[in-house]
């Protein structure tokens, strides 16, 4: 079959084009490190990297819920560490009130020192965050949950169910625990059913001395009732702590699932640098060689217009 000059010119300018526009796409892949740049390069491989992307999004989501739920915990504790401070110092002075030779001046002066530990308890329970939020007062944080009317009496107006977050697909847990679950619950045989009622108890005894016929009923309850509400704190502290353990699990779950995410994408995006670095190289010679050749063939007489 007979080419004619003509066609033979095209077919070989094309074939350079060709070749040149493989080089300039092998260069872009070395420049970018990316061995997909458009989604017709792989389309599989792009719908697979999508999927991983938001899986890898979701995942670090979960990582900063469960970095805000750390930091709102481990304050709460701090704070839930000084209500044991105080609960022991009211424990201790309870015990020492128990002290028959005590005369009523002595016990003024309990009930002086009883009075500024419940007014630090009233105090840590009223406790804010950085962000100026109620940490005790449940889904109702923007005001104060305890208050105390004109006789001291401190009663619980804060919410009754926590504000939670989302740490992994199926599992909540609770910025902060409400006053309710830390402060109110016990069941003393006064009926009361929280520190504060308790610590009240021994004020009245405190405060109408030992020849009151109910000092010791009235420090009797107090001690039942302090009791039975420190037993209740300790076991919602240790909730806490089981909490701020299984965050940091998750975290470190996180963490590593987050690695394998990025390394699973980059084994499909990223370009394999031998084989990118020899094919950018091969393209290279190709391209000179029909070059070359082209200006050669040129050069001939049959091409000669």
């Amino acid at each position: 079959m007979r080419v004619s000059t003509n066609s033979l010119y095209q077919r070989n300018l094309q074939s350079i084009l060709n070749t040149n526009s493989k080089y300039q796409t092998s260069g872009l892949h070395l420049s970018t490190g990316k061995r997909i740049l458009t989604p017709s390069d792989d389309p599989i491989g792009t719908t697979q990297a999508l999927i991983l992307k938001q899986e890898k999004e979701k995942n670090q989501q979960f990582l900063v819920a469960r970095d805000n739920a750390d930091k709102s915990l481990s304050h709460q504790d701090t704070i839930l560490g000084s209500v044991n401070t105080v609960i022991q110092n009211i424990k201790e002075t309870l015990v020492y009130a128990g002290n028959g030779a005590l005369n009523d001046d002595n016990l003024k002066d309990l009930a002086n020192k009883l009075q500024g530990l419940k007014d630090q308890l009233f105090s840590l329970a009223n406790a804010q965050d950085g962000n100026g939020n109620y940490i005790f007062a449940g889904n109702k944080n923007d005001t104060p949950p305890f208050v105390k009317d004109n006789n001291g009496v401190v009663s619980y107006v804060g919410g009754t169910t926590t504000i939670n977050v989302l740490v992994d697909n199926t599992r909540e847990v609770p910025l902060s625990f409400t006053g309710i679950q830390v402060f109110m619950t016990g069941s003393n045989p006064s009926g009361d059913h929280n520190i504060f009622a308790s610590i009240d108890h021994a004020l009245v005894a405190l405060n109408n001395g030992v020849n009151d016929p109910q000092y010791q009923t009235e420090l009797s309850k107090a001690n039942l009732g302090i009791e039975d509400s420190f037993d209740n704190f300790n076991i919602v502290r240790a909730n806490g702590g089981s909490l701020l353990s299984e965050i940091e699990e998750l975290t470190e779950l996180g963490k590593t699932v987050d690695v394998e995410f990025e390394g699973q994408i980059s084994q499909i995006e990223e370009v394999d640098w031998y084989e990118a670095i020899s094919d950018y190289v091969m393209l290279k010679a190709n391209l000179q060689a029909a070059q070359y050749v082209f200006k050669t063939m040129q050069s001939m007489s049959l091409f000669q217009m």
